[in-house]
């Protein structure tokens, strides 16, 4: 059985309607799930960019190598300083390009 069962039908203008249609796509919703989080009051936001998903994942890579840099200085007693100001001078230009980006 269906969770919902109730079916509305809604009338828009043009502009009302384009409205909508450019704001779904922006969110990456569709119009019922865009809509219900519309009525329970729930924050709509944009789906991030591609540059912007690029960056988190080179992010998340960055993480990895500290941490096994870490895991290695704290297993072994070996620290590769090379290796880490690698990941340190790149992580600062991952995040001066967020900061020009979207700040």
């Amino acid at each position: 059985m269906r969770k919902r069962n109730i079916r509305i039908q809604v009338r828009l203008n043009d502009i009302e309607y384009e409205k909508l249609l450019n704001d779904i796509d922006k969110s990456d919703n569709n119009i019922s799930d865009y809509i219900r989080k519309l009525i329970i009051d729930k924050e709509i936001k944009e789906k991030p960019d591609h540059d912007f998903l690029k960056i988190l994942n080179e992010l998340s890579r960055i993480g990895v190598n500290i941490n096994q840099i870490a895991h290695n200085v704290n297993g072994l007693g070996e620290f590769d300083k090379n290796r880490y100001e690698q990941e340190a001078d790149y992580l600062f230009t991952i995040v001066k390009r967020l900061k020009e980006k979207y700040l």
